[in-house]
Formats: structure tokens, C-alpha cells, sequence
């Protein structure tokens, strides 16, 4: 971790300052449209998720989405927590599928399956934190 990164101040519940403190842990987000039908759509219009992943084992520690109600997040983040990104891709995707009934289940999906790629894309580019494009051990 940079030097001056260590001296901020860490803001947020104990959960956010553990899930900070691992320099490993990537914060990755998709996005999707939303159904005219559904409520939430005049006040977002897109569906967000974010996930807090361990780029060390590529476990999914934290997740979020803009769902409208507390019980749908809650209900994701059961779905989706302790999965690996690199292990669990199509099973993480096939829960979803199957036990996210709501009207805002594919925009969900297709939300999820963006932050997966976007993952994918950073492993893939050696951007991922402790990945060797970042691994300096400071020698230059």
C-alpha cells in the first residue's frame, strides 16, 4: 500500500474498513437498463451492482446493487457473497437467474455479468492490485 495511503483516515462501518484494509480487494461495477415497468425505473432508469472482489482468490467479499428495497439487496448479496469470480461464473450467474424473481431480474443479470467482464478485463490486462503489473516490491 503507497505510504500516503496509509496515513488516511479510514471512514465507514467496521465491514468497509476490514474489506479496505485487504490491498488485494478490487471495487468493480456494471450496469444495466432498466424494465419501463419496473418502479425504480423514472427515479435510476439503470440498475446498478458493485462488487468488492479479492483479487487474490477472486472471491466476492462485499456486493451492492440499487435495487429499490433493502430485502432484494440483502437477498443478492446472500446469492452472490463468498462466490469466486474465477471458480463460480456460471453458477453465480445461474443463481441469480433462477432465485431473482423480480420484474428487475435481467437487468440484474445483465448488470452482474458486466461486472464479471470488467473483472475479467482487468485480471487480463495486469491491472488487478498485487497482479505483476503492480507488483514493484519497490525495485524499479
Amino acid at each position: 500500500m503507497p505510504a500516503d495511503e496509509r496515513c488516511l483516515p479510514l471512514y465507514g462501518d467496521d465491514r468497509i474498513q476490514q474489506i479496505f484494509r485487504n490491498p488485494r480487494v478490487v471495487l468493480i461495477s456494471g450496469y444495466a437498463r432498466l424494465p419501463d415497468s419496473v418502479a425504480s425505473h423514472s427515479q435510476y432508469q439503470r440498475l446498478g451492482v458493485v462488487l468488492a472482489v479479492d483479487s487474490a482468490d477472486g472471491r466476492i467479499v462485499a456486493a451492492d446493487t440499487t435495487l429499490l428495497t433493502d430485502l432484494a439487496k440483502d437477498f443478492f448479496r446472500a446469492l452472490v457473497e463468498g462466490a469466486s469470480v474465477t471458480e463460480d461464473i456460471a453458477e453465480i450467474v445461474q443463481r441469480v437467474q433462477t432465485r431473482y424473481a423480480g420484474h428487475s431480474g435481467a437487468a440484474l443479470t445483465t448488470a452482474l455479468r458486466r461486472c464479471l467482464e470488467t473483472y475479467y478485463q482487468l485480471r487480463d490486462g495486469d491491472q488487478l492490485p498485487g497482479g505483476p503489473a503492480n507488483d514493484h516490491d519497490g525495485k524499479e
